[in-house]
């Protein structure tokens, strides 16, 4: 079974976006307040009393125990001697209204709706102005200890959810050709439906039965895929992951895509995106020429993108830890080279 959560929001604010999130994972959790009735519309209800939409309570030891990490984690990013990052897109002194594009923009009603829903409800006694950031590293904390996915559909949200889901391993420099160790993206294209308006939520249900077995070698291979790139250190096996890993995960792919036979051809657009954390070595592709820019877009098989967001700062801290893989289910018609609109986010969310 796979299982996501869906962050940093409790309502589903782009239905079709949720529709292709069941269309992978068997459910999808979100974090709700005890007390807290969710305003869901139809479409959501109906997939709520399915059970394919699930409210996940926290409990009193776990929001405790993640709001002592949480400062913690605040206090040594915002050290003086810490070689870690503390983004700028998490301060409010940052926030501006002049771009609506720019990614602070964007984050600060979120936050401040966050901050009064922390308020409101009692969720954790965390200064209003760290509320929005708290808000991330709880979803990250949930899903590691519960062993869930991270899931959104906003590519700005998913930069902030990739940089808890990696500790934090960033420095200021989100640009570096030569740094050894990177945030990465993977990217599926030409998998999942763009547009599912006209696809009612109780066909979606009916699809998700008929097709657990493809669902379900899917994501296996997707996560093979994902663990053996992640922990890639040699030039030369990197050349076997690519050989070997992406035929079964092609495989898979193709069968499960056929199995979307009801969907329109010309609607499998819609693309699929993982945030992978890799050692410099895998970017050593045969594929690749040499010294060439991580950051530009590899297609190292049909349908499968790669390319580096962003420089972590150390490459050990990759495996100090399991990290969460954090999922951006298309919104927003992204380009066919997304991880340059990724590697922007980034930019401005570290160091605008």
């Amino acid at each position: 079974m796979s299982y996501a959560l869906h962050y940093p929001t409790i309502e589903f604010h782009d239905i079709d976006a949720l529709k292709r999130s069941l269309l992978v994972w068997d459910r999808v959790f979100r974090i709700v307040p005890k007390g807290y009735e969710p305003k869901d519309i139809p479409e959501v209800s109906t997939a709520v009393t399915d059970g394919v939409v699930q409210n996940l309570f926290v409990d009193e030891f776990e929001k405790a125990r993640a709001a002592e990490q949480f400062l913690n984690f605040y206090e040594s990013r915002v050290n003086p001697n810490s070689l870690l990052s503390w983004p700028a897109g998490f301060s409010t002194e940052t926030f501006t209204r002049i771009n609506p594009d720019k990614i602070d923009a964007k984050l600060l009603p979120l936050f401040e709706q966050l901050a009064c829903s922390l308020t409101r409800e009692g969720f954790m006694k965390v200064p209003s102005e760290l509320a929005g950031g708290y808000m991330f590293y709880l979803a990250t904390s949930v899903a590691q200890k519960r062993s869930l996915d991270l899931t959104t559909d906003s590519s700005d949200y998913w930069a902030v959810g990739s940089y808890f889901s990696n500790e934090g391993n960033f420095s200021d420099q989100v640009y570096a050709d030569k740094a050894d160790a990177y945030l990465a993206n993977l990217a599926v294209d030409d998998l999942l439906p763009e547009n599912l308006e006209s696809v009612s939520i109780d066909n979606i249900l009916r699809f998700r039965e008929d097709t657990a077995e493809l669902r379900h070698q899917f994501q296996i291979e997707l996560k093979a895929l994902r663990e053996e790139i992640s922990r890639c250190n040699n030039n030369q096996h990197a050349k076997y992951i690519v050989n070997d890993f992406i035929k079964r995960f092609e495989s898979s792919k193709k069968e499960y895509r056929k199995s979307l036979g009801f969907f329109r051809k010309s609607d499998l657009c819609s693309i699929f995106s993982v945030g992978i954390p890799v050692s410099a070595a895998f970017f050593s592709l045969p594929t690749l020429t040499p010294g060439a820019d991580p950051y530009t877009s590899l297609r190292i098989s049909i349908g499968v993108l790669f390319g580096a967001v962003s420089a972590l700062a150390h490459r050990e801290g990759i495996n100090k830890q399991k990290t969460v893989a954090s999922y951006l289910v298309d919104a927003e018609r992204l380009t066919k080279t997304p991880n340059w609109l990724l590697h922007r986010k980034f930019e401005e969310f570290i160091n605008d």
